[in-house]
């Protein structure tokens, strides 16, 4: 029924999709989350936490039908390459947080870039550290 440029369409579509419930899903199963530069609070009544994850189980029953339907194929995407792949731009937007960067938002105060720059080196490197332990598991 369709050709192979709809199907890969159509299952790049329903994969965005799916992978947009399933972190619907997280958010609500975790729905309080505390971090160190945001928390997330829980402000989803227990019956609509409840109704909206019956209707991710909903959509992504209706996503299977589809995918058996037009035969469309799964992909197969390994944990490692998927968390690797956040990492380049993390260190980038770290690079352009240092005090020489944020210039472009007005004098930056003296003493900044020694106050600043040696903690975002140092997460920098962490996750440079990262991508080499990711990058090896595929060597």
């Amino acid at each position: 029924m369709l050709n192979k440029s709809q199907i890969i369409s159509l299952s790049i579509t329903l994969r965005i999709v799916e992978e947009s419930l399933a972190e619907i899903e997280l958010i609500l199963n975790k729905c309080d989350d505390i971090n160190i530069l945001y928390e997330r609070s829980c402000d989803i009544p227990e019956e609509v936490k409840a109704e909206v994850l019956r209707k991710v189980f909903f959509a992504k029953d209706r996503i299977r039908i589809i995918v058996e339907r037009f035969g469309l194929e799964k992909d197969s995407i390994e944990a490692s390459r998927e968390a690797f792949g956040k990492l380049p731009y993390c260190w980038k937007i770290l690079e352009d947080a240092k005090a020489k960067k944020l210039r472009r938002y007005g004098e930056v105060a003296a003493g900044i870039e020694e106050a600043l720059d040696p903690h975002l080196d140092i997460v920098i490197k962490i996750i440079l550290d990262m991508e080499r332990l990711l990058r090896n598991i595929h060597k």
